[in-house]
């Protein structure tokens, strides 16, 4: 066998290989949405079936009736507003780090200490969160559970490797024609990290939307919850009410999906951005 027939077999091997792992990795989201439409004596039936025998949309109209919308629109408010939030640090803390690091001295050990932060599981930090988070006054309000969590050394991480790799000359060139640091920040830097700041807007907003923990141990009020407490609430004492969940499943991924088809295209050129040596 040639050089190009094994190249053409190892396209060929890997291509299959390809199309398994993502036919695994999407299956159960097509099982999810399959059994929404199945009346509940289906669910768990045996043998088990892919499709339902009759689609039914009763649970969909019983999770928008419940209010799920007003979930939505809690969920919303905490993706966006933290996204934004997080991504202004984090494209200053970034900005920061990298272009100040032969001014400011010690400016690499204060990124080696943000490192070190991510070998802290967020898990540990729960109490002392909410110890805060009530003395401040933010119990059962949607800002407690914004505010704990905009700082992320990921985004820092991204935006500060990737003005690494902006020579510092573009910077005291602006300065030398009087660009004042802010000017050099929003109208050179940031422009220039337009790519990391698309990716870490979608990693924020899905962090955010997906966010589970803080929003349970945060929010009491029903008119407060998110699309996960609001989920979870279909778990009673007196049973578990499978359809509802898996509808309001369904329609909560919605604008996950979207939001990386429509920005799918940037997600690779953000994380390379943040590959260059430091």
């Amino acid at each position: 066998m040639n050089e190009t027939a094994k190249r053409k077999a190892q396209i060929v091997i890997l291509t299959i290989v390809g199309i398994l792992a993502a036919f695994i990795m999407v299956f159960p989201i097509i099982w999810l949405v399959l059994s929404s439409f199945k009346p509940s004596t289906e669910l768990f039936s045996y043998p088990l079936k892919l499709f339902p025998s009759v689609a039914q949309f009763d649970s969909y109209v019983g999770v928008i009736a419940d209010g799920f919308f007003k979930y939505v629109k809690n969920s919303l408010f905490l993706a966006v507003v933290g996204t934004v939030i997080t991504v202004v640090i984090s494209a200053m803390c970034g900005y920061a780090l990298a272009i100040y690091r032969n001014e400011v001295t010690y400016t690499n050990k204060v990124f080696a200490i943000f490192l070190l932060g991510t070998l802290i599981p967020g898990e540990i930090l729960t109490l002392s969160q909410f110890a805060v988070i009530s003395e401040i006054g933010l119990y059962n309000n949607i800002w407690g559970c914004i505010l704990p969590v905009v700082t992320t050394t990921t985004g820092i991480f991204m935006y500060r490797q990737h003005y690494m790799s902006i020579p510092l000359a573009l910077a005291e060139s602006a300065r030398i024609d009087g660009a004042s640091e802010l000017r050099i920040f929003t109208s050179i830097m940031l422009p220039l990290g337009s790519s990391v700041t698309i990716t870490l807007t979608i990693f924020s907003f899905m962090w955010r939307w997906n966010d589970y923990i803080l929003p349970l141990m945060v929010l009491s009020d029903q008119e407060n919850f998110t699309i996960q407490i609001a989920i979870k609430s279909y778990i009673g004492t007196m049973g578990v009410d499978w359809n509802s969940i898996l509808a309001a499943s369904v329609l909560s991924i919605i604008p996950i999906i979207v939001l990386f088809v429509a920005l799918q295209k940037y997600i690779t050129g953000g994380l390379t951005a943040g590959a260059v040596k430091g």
